[in-house]
C-alpha cells in the first residue's frame, strides 16, 4: 500500500499514476493544453472587450496594444518519488544491578550492555516533461475556441480556472488609468507580463514494526520503510509585443524572449535549491 501511495524510485515514475496508461496520459496532457490556451483566449477576448466598453477614454489610453502582443508558455510537469529503508537493531545483554551504599541508605542502579546496528537504504527518482508554445493575441482572436466554455472549470490544479483574465484584466485596467503608469503616445506602457501558476501536490507514508525484547530492541526510533510521492504542475506565461516576420507569422520580440527564458531560468535555481538538503 505505501509503494502504492507513495510511488517506486527504482524505476522511472509514471507522470499521473500507475492506473494510466500512455493513450490516458497523452490525452490528459492534451486536455490539459487546450485548457491553459483556452483560458489564455477567454483572457484576451475578455480584455478586447473591456477597451471596447472604455470607447470613451482619450485614444492614448485605449488598449489598442492588445493586438499587437503575444504570449510565451511554458509547461513544466514533473514528479518525483523517494523511498527511504533504515532497519535499526540493539542488541541488549542485560547485567546485574549495581547497589552502592550510601549513609542514608541503599541506592540500586540497572546495568546492561548493548550494541546497536543500523542500515540506511534510500531512493530518488525524478521526471520531468517542459512543453511551450506560443500565440499571438491576434491569432486567439480570430481561433474557433469559444471562450464562454472556459469558465468556470471544475477541474482540479492546472485543470481549474486558472484566472488568467483576471490578471490581463487588472493591468489593462490600472493602463486605462490617467497617469498611472507612464508612456509613449500609440505604444504599450508596458515591455512584459508575467504570469505563473503552480500546484505541488505531496503524498506518502511509512512503515514501522518495533519490537522491545530482553536481548533485543528493533526501530524504536524513525521509520523502517518511508515512500513519497511529489508532483508539480508550473504554468509559466509571458506576455509582451510581437513582430510579424517576412512571410506574415507572428513571433516574439527579443525582450518577450528574454524576459521568459529569465523567468525559467530563475524558476530552475529556485526549484534547485528548494530541494538541496539543509546544512
Amino acid at each position: 500500500m505505501i509503494l502504492v501511495l507513495g510511488g517506486c524510485a527504482t524505476t522511472t515514475p509514471n507522470l499521473r499514476n500507475g492506473s494510466q496508461t500512455l493513450r490516458d496520459e497523452t490525452l490528459s496532457e492534451q486536455h490539459l493544453i487546450y485548457h491553459i490556451q483556452c483560458q489564455l483566449a477567454s483572457a484576451v477576448h475578455q480584455a478586447v472587450a473591456f477597451d471596447k466598453l472604455n470607447a470613451h477614454k482619450p485614444p492614448e489610453l485605449r488598449a489598442k496594444w492588445l493586438s499587437e502582443w503575444g504570449a510565451k508558455i511554458s509547461l513544466v510537469l514533473s514528479v518525483n518519488n523517494k523511498n527511504a529503508f533504515a532497519p535499526g537493531l540493539t542488541l541488549n545483554h542485560p547485567l546485574a544491578n549495581a547497589v552502592t551504599v550510601f549513609g542514608s541508605g541503599d541506592v540500586t542502579t540497572a546495568q546492561n550492555r548493548s550494541v546497536g546496528l543500523g542500515f540506511t537504504w534510500s531512493a530518488d527518482a525524478t521526471r520531468t516533461e517542459t512543453i511551450g508554445f506560443f500565440y499571438s493575441f491576434k491569432e486567439l482572436l480570430e481561433s474557433p475556441i469559444k471562450p464562454e466554455l472556459c469558465e468556470p472549470s471544475i477541474g482540479p490544479y492546472l485543470s481549474s480556472d486558472l484566472k488568467i483574465a483576471e490578471f490581463l484584466l487588472k493591468g489593462v485596467d490600472i493602463s486605462m488609468q490617467n497617469g498611472a503608469v507612464t508612456r509613449k503616445a500609440g505604444e504599450s506602457p508596458y515591455e512584459t507580463f508575467t504570469y505563473q501558476v503552480k500546484f505541488i501536490v505531496t503524498t506518502g507514508g511509512n512503515i514501522t514494526p518495533a519490537w522491545k525484547l530482553v536481548e533485543l530492541t528493533a526501530n524504536q526510533s524513525g521509520n523502517l520503510f518511508a515512500a513519497s510521492r511529489i508532483h508539480t504542475d508550473d504554468l509559466t506565461i509571458t506576455m509582451g509585443k510581437v513582430k510579424e516576420d517576412v512571410a506574415g507569422k507572428a513571433t516574439p520580440l527579443k525582450s518577450l524572449d528574454d524576459q521568459h527564458l529569465a523567468n525559467l531560468i530563475g524558476q530552475a535555481v529556485a526549484n534547485s535549491l528548494q530541494g538541496r538538503p539543509s546544512q
